[in-house]
């Protein structure tokens, strides 16, 4: 299933809960997610423009020192974000890249990008999804269903530079198995109450014939990530992973009367 969150302002507005929720307060806006799409992050050397004068090259570069992930000799370059112009905006904090890496690139590296691409390559734990009642439920009887997803952190590489990336489950989506579904949303739903029977919730369903069907779960994870320690960047996209289906059978409820008094005739039909 295709899904832009670019096009649904339920998915920002979900986004920016759950991080308020988590405490979490970091350069990244769900707006940037879209911004990402033409962004070119790169690594500029402060002290490229020394290079031809080999004093002041060396003085710059020894207080630009560093020891990179991995040991060895570094130096800390500025983190600049280019939007398709000459000019090059600082963002975070700088990096400490291998002096070997900062030789190479001359004035300023291209960051590698970790596209929904790479996102989607990483295990990512799909949700626990519950039906209740189950695995029978009743024809026209409002059967409930919820989602419980983590938030994820994960290490990778991207073009020689270790990268975390962290998964934020934000949206859900019910296939309900009949033909009807419900979402993407961001309610992620919630168990009834115990000894709660046909209460209707924000994702309960009601099934309308009887019948074998499998309940069948989509979360949406946004991602960002960090290079080498950097600052965090947004995965441009969701990552939309679908957890083991859940039987359910549905059934008809047949009520009957009977003329039989169980107390005068206890072995009555019915009794």
């Amino acid at each position: 299933m295709d899904y832009d969150p670019d096009k649904d302002p339920a998915f920002q507005k979900a986004l920016r809960q759950y991080l308020e929720d988590q405490g979490i307060d970091r350069p990244f806006s769900p707006e940037s997610i879209a911004r990402s799409r033409e962004q070119v992050f790169r690594l500029e050397n402060s002290c490229a423009r020394y290079r031809d004068d080999a004093a002041q090259f060396d003085d710059c570069t020894a207080e630009q020192s560093c020891t990179p992930e991995g040991g060895g000799t570094g130096v800390y370059m500025n983190v600049v974000v280019n939007q398709g112009t000459d000019l090059n905006t600082p963002w975070g904090e700088p990096m400490c890249v291998s002096t070997e890496q900062a030789e190479e690139g001359g004035e300023t590296i291209e960051l590698p990008t970790f596209t929904l691409e790479d996102f989607r390559t990483l295990a990512v734990a799909p949700a626990l999804s519950t039906v209740e009642p189950s695995p029978d439920t009743l024809k026209g009887m409002h059967t409930n269903v919820y989602a419980v997803a983590q938030p994820q952190q994960f290490a990778t590489e991207l073009g020689g530079f270790p990268v975390q990336v962290r998964a934020l489950p934000v949206q859900y989506a019910w296939n309900y198995g009949d033909g009807t579904s419900l979402g993407p949303t961001e309610l992620s739903g919630a168990p009834l109450a115990p000894g709660a029977w046909d209460e209707p919730t924000d994702t309960s369903h009601v099934y309308t014939r009887t019948g074998d069907f499998a309940v069948t779960l989509t979360t949406y994870f946004a991602g960002e990530y960090s290079i080498a320690g950097g600052p965090w960047l947004p995965v441009a996209g969701l990552n939309d992973v679908t957890s083991a289906p859940v039987p359910v059978s549905v059934w008809r409820s047949t009520v009957r009367n009977y003329a039989d008094d169980c107390l005068e005739n206890p072995q009555g039909a019915g009794c």
